[in-house]
């Protein structure tokens, strides 16, 4: 069981699939940079087990982009641009931008641990409207190791300032094995969404803290 609200020591949150429905959105611009550059492609299932890990090595799937006589800036920069032609296709939850809002405003230090990479957050926050809500963000360009490893939890624990005892109350909310792995390395609660990319099942297998199939179940489990 999660501790109740008072005794919640940070939230962070992860941003694709969590607080913004963008799976199907990625997976397009994947199946676009893969059939452009690689002359291959994956199956949508194969490309949605790729989402929650950064773009640098979503790119790489098969293989290094200079062995096909490009480049990853290219490859990561077309990436990039597609997705922000079909933005439109980006569907915010505000259901769950607001509890980022209220558990903020209820004193609670809040942070993002996204694998976006700086560039693609910079896109997406003023969309969000939460960036006034955010102690910390911390992207895939700020850490060495990725989410499934802990350092970007860890790092943005280290921001908020949570002292080690109270870390083990510290809650991290994503909708990607990668991400309640990381979690469950860093000590802290998990929360898993169902509504994102990765399967109930592959989530329930993982043996996050909670589980999440409707928003008004994680305003319930929060608080909020």
């Amino acid at each position: 069981m999660l501790p109740d609200l008072r005794e919640i020591a940070c939230l962070l949150w992860d941003v694709d699939g969590t607080m913004v429905d963008t799976t199907d959105l990625i997976v397009s611009s994947l199946d676009h940079i893969y059939r452009k550059y690689y002359r291959q492609s994956a199956s949508p299932e194969v490309i949605r087990g790729l989402i929650g890990t950064p773009l640098r090595k979503q790119i790489r799937y098969f293989g290094e982009p200079e062995d096909f006589g490009t480049s990853s800036e290219t490859v990561m920069k077309d990436f990039i641009c597609f997705y922000e032609q079909n933005r439109d296709r980006e569907c915010i939850l505000p259901e769950v931008t607001n509890l980022v809002k209220e558990g903020y405003a209820r004193g609670i230090p809040t942070g993002l641990v996204t694998s976006k990479n700086r560039e693609e957050l910079s896109n997406t926050l003023p969309r969000l409207g939460i960036a006034a809500s955010v102690g910390i963000a911390i992207t895939a360009d700020d850490v060495t190791n990725p989410k499934p490893d802990p350092e970007g939890i860890l790092k943005a624990l280290d921001h908020l300032q949570i002292p080690q005892l109270s870390r083990s109350k510290a809650v991290y909310i994503g909708d990607t094995v990668h991400d309640m792995l990381a979690g469950i390395q860093a000590g802290v609660k998990t929360i898993a969404v169902t509504w994102g990319a990765a399967s109930t099942d592959m989530l329930t297998r993982v043996g996050p803290t909670a589980l999440c199939n409707t928003f008004d179940e994680l305003r319930n489990l929060l608080g909020l």
